[in-house]
């Protein structure tokens, strides 16, 4: 019989954020189970704050799945220590106090139940391990954090940005996990969790990887009334294993998590693991995404990093329906370019939309197709619908408009249609945090109802998407969920 610690499911950022919470901090024993075996790949090259060549793996489509909605919706996963932070962008904006009461303007069900203050202790631990580079500023509808470097808009972008000011919104640059201002590693993303933290965490005795492990099911018991134990599939062997628990972190990104939840019937929760309220997989929802390239009237001071535009004032701006833009560069030639100073008559765009959670759009077991563990395979419905769409056509006029009031007049380049379902590989709110199981799976602190030892770690619990990057609320939310399990498991 094994010495029962924490198990962690997942090595990606929300679970390596979790697993060093509860090792280096709270010093727990903790057993980290991956489904992936090999390491981070690719190659990064920075010099001078700036990416000179990056090769990143392609992102890995899950071909055990069926879509009943929109039919081009993709479900990306990389099976490698680190996730999806293995092709991370490294956006790390901070979402604004508004964003987790902005829909309660439209639905209770759709306030969160934790506030700003209530993460930005977490945020900040998170933002220490990354290396970001930011302006370290406040500007309207985003809260600056902790950076290691800093950086500023050019002189002449001051008086766009003064623009938007008057309309409520804060241009400053895009908060990057950059790292060092010079670095070559032999993976794709300056910030990998697995080469981060996890590798890190492996020197430390409390602390145990075991890569090439595909977890199954939790294992409930209706005598203790708590998970006892996790059943995983072992690729090495080819067998499936047992592994006692004291607790459990679960980071399986937000559709894996939620088909592991769903994957874990019993007796006492007949139709998934905390999902008697029947919510379990419900609300899912996406970030709409495109990218397009303006001409402008007259030369602007090229980008050397990414700017970031917020949204619309809440006041002005319907309940959860929002947009950001990303202003960088229009083309590989650009990119050479901006390594020298100089001026550019285009800007590339990329827009961050929003959409309403509705239980019309979920995932669930399919009723008749397996995957390759004999388990169902997962359901995913959801379609981005008229007025989620025309948001994200105003959005680039919008921008335009906002352009042409600083003295740049803009004209659009064709954009090539974009917005279909998991190309943002933003999904959420599968498992989402509420105050009332009416409306959610986990509580306040990502514990599932009914089920006080085990957590869930990723933006499945977001019980809203803000046009925001998620990587770092969910880290800083992981962050908070181990904090508080290890208080309630010491006895705190």
């Amino acid at each position: 019989m094994e010495t029962e610690s924490i198990v962690v499911i997942g090595s990606g950022p929300a679970g390596a954020m979790a697993a060093h919470e509860l090792v280096v901090h709270k010093r727990l024993p903790v057993t980290m189970l991956e489904a992936g075996s090999e390491g981070p790949k690719g190659v990064l090259v920075r010099a001078a704050g700036r990416n000179l060549f990056r090769r990143s793996p392609d992102l890995a489509r899950v071909s055990h799945v069926a879509v009943s909605g929109h039919p081009d919706t993709t479900w990306f996963r990389t099976l490698e220590p680190g996730g999806l932070s293995n092709q991370w962008t490294g956006a790390v904006p901070r979402f604004a106090p508004g964003d987790f009461c902005d829909g309660e303007r439209l639905d209770p069900r759709y306030r969160w139940p934790v506030d700003y203050d209530d993460i930005v202790p977490f945020y900040e631990k998170a933002e220490r391990l990354l290396g970001i580079t930011a302006s370290g500023t406040d500007v309207p509808l985003l809260p600056a954090g902790y950076s290691d470097q800093r950086r500023i808009l050019p002189p002449d972008w001051k008086g766009v940005a003064g623009v938007a000011g008057r309309h409520g919104q804060g241009l400053t640059v895009m908060p990057l996990a950059d790292g060092p201002n010079y670095l070559f590693v032999r993976r794709a993303t300056a910030f990998n969790s697995y080469s981060n933290i996890v590798h890190r965490l492996t020197t430390r005795p409390n602390f145990t990887l075991r890569t090439g492990c595909t977890a199954l099911q939790l294992e409930w018991s209706a005598t203790k009334r708590r998970v006892q134990g996790v059943v995983y599939h072992d690729r090495v062997t080819g067998t499936q294993k047992r592994i006692e628990a004291s607790a459990v972190v679960v980071a399986c990104g937000p559709l894996g998590s939620t088909k592991l939840l769903l994957d874990s019937a019993s007796p006492d929760f007949p139709n998934g693991i905390g999902n008697n309220e029947g919510i379990l997989g419900r609300y899912l929802h996406d970030h709409p995404k495109e990218w397009w390239s303006v001409e402008l009237s007259k030369p602007i001071t090229r980008l050397s990093c990414a700017a970031y535009l917020t949204r619309r004032p809440f006041d002005q701006s319907p309940p959860l329906m929002a947009t950001s833009w990303t202003i960088g560069l229009a083309s590989p030639k650009e990119k050479v370019l901006s390594l020298l100073p100089g001026r550019t008559g285009a800007l590339g765009v990329q827009v961050l939309g929003t959409m309403i959670p509705s239980e019309q759009f979920y995932v669930r077991p399919h009723a008749t197709r397996r995957d390759e563990f004999g388990l169902p395979q997962l359901d995913i419905h959801i379609e981005f619908e008229a007025d989620i769409l025309k948001n994200m056509h105003d959005a680039r006029y919008r921008f335009m408009d906002l352009m042409g009031a600083a003295g740049y007049e803009c004209r659009l380049n064709p954009v090539v249609p974009q917005c279909t379902p998991g190309a943002a590989v933003h999904f959420g709110g599968t498992a989402r945090m509420h105050k009332s199981r009416e409306y959610g799976v986990v509580d306040e602190w990502s514990r599932i109802f009914d089920v006080p030892n085990v957590a869930v770690a990723d933006a499945s619990t977001f019980t809203t998407g803000p046009e925001k990057n998620p990587t770092l609320t969910a880290m800083a939310l992981a962050a908070r969920a181990a904090h508080r399990l290890a208080d309630d498991l010491k006895g705190v």
